[in-house]
């Protein structure tokens, strides 16, 4: 989401280091508008990456609670963050800081949250191990679905008896 929206900005004229200002903004208000600042690099990077390690959180444990196929998971974190997104742009980032919030091209944050729930989802959807999934979920389900019972052939005869 960070690159998306610093590639972004940048193409569009709003400078790389928009977002991070912008972000860093919310608590120093002295952060530059569209240069590079350490001190801005630092409180944005941090305070995005805070966010986005609670999102990200939140769509794991949903996606390791919930007994839904992982093909699900993808569209459940990205339906997620496209709520999150107004709630955040709209709503809290408004609140604590209406002119950075202002700033941030809507289109871009909206787009940027949808890239980070695909991502943070598929990511999700792939690390669950098989043990964690419930039933009927993950590689190993799916594989106890499509094997034959013992003793017999995927045509369903017999196998003969294996000699020792």
């Amino acid at each position: 989401m960070a690159a998306f929206s610093m590639i972004t900005l940048w193409v569009t004229g709003g400078g790389f280091w928009t977002p991070l200002n912008l972000i860093a903004h919310t608590f120093w208000r002295h952060a530059p508008h569209g240069r590079f600042s350490p001190a801005a690099l630092v409180i944005g990077v941090a305070l995005h990456m805070t966010v986005a390690v609670l999102f990200g959180t939140v769509i794991a444990a949903a996606a390791v609670r919930w007994p839904v196929s992982r093909s699900l998971v993808i569209p459940g974190g990205v339906l997620f963050i496209a709520l999150v997104w107004p709630v955040m742009q709209y709503g809290i980032w408004r609140a604590i800081d209406a002119a950075a919030a202002q700033d941030f091209m809507p289109w871009v944050f909206a787009l940027g949250h949808v890239l980070f729930g695909i991502m943070a989802a598929t990511i999700a959807a792939i690390a669950i191990p098989d043990a964690l999934a419930p039933p009927g979920r993950g590689v190993a389900s799916h594989q106890q679905a499509k094997s034959p019972e013992p003793g017999r052939r995927a045509t369903g005869a017999p196998q003969p008896e294996q000699r020792r």
